[in-house]
């Protein structure tokens, strides 16, 4: 079975080429590493930083999946805004991230991101009635 958990695997790290500082979690079954994507919180925000996956299992969608883990792990963090300069719009566009946003007031980065996502009721539970 497949599981999307946090990692500190240096054997990840090194593979996908993300950096000492970021948060990681891996897609794997067992032994065998499907993909990871990697995370940094900084102060009052974080930054998607990139998702990977191995090209013999791209077909399964798995860098949708990943994403979604990596921001719930954020939302669970308590932290409720994530920017990013990932480029692959249709994974951007299917984590709901937006181009043209203006940050909350009081907010500052380190840096200008082309993309933010607000978590506030990003996994909240919507039943029809």
């Amino acid at each position: 079975m497949i599981e999307i958990k946090r990692t500190t695997d240096q054997c990840v790290y090194d593979e996908f080429g993300f950096g000492a500082d970021c948060a990681v979690m891996a897609a794997k079954d067992k032994d065998e590493i499907f993909g990871a994507g990697s995370v940094s919180i900084k102060d009052g925000y974080a930054v998607l930083e990139a998702i990977c996956v191995k090209e013999e299992y791209k077909m399964f969608n798995m860098e949708f999946a990943i994403g979604k883990a990596l921001l719930n792990m954020i939302d669970l963090a308590g932290v409720r805004y994530v920017l990013s300069d990932m480029t692959d719009e249709r994974l951007m566009t299917a984590l709901r991230f937006k181009k043209e946003y203006e940050l909350p007031g009081g907010f500052d980065t380190d840096k200008n991101y082309s993309r933010f996502l607000c978590l506030d009721g990003y996994f909240a539970v919507h039943v029809c009635e």
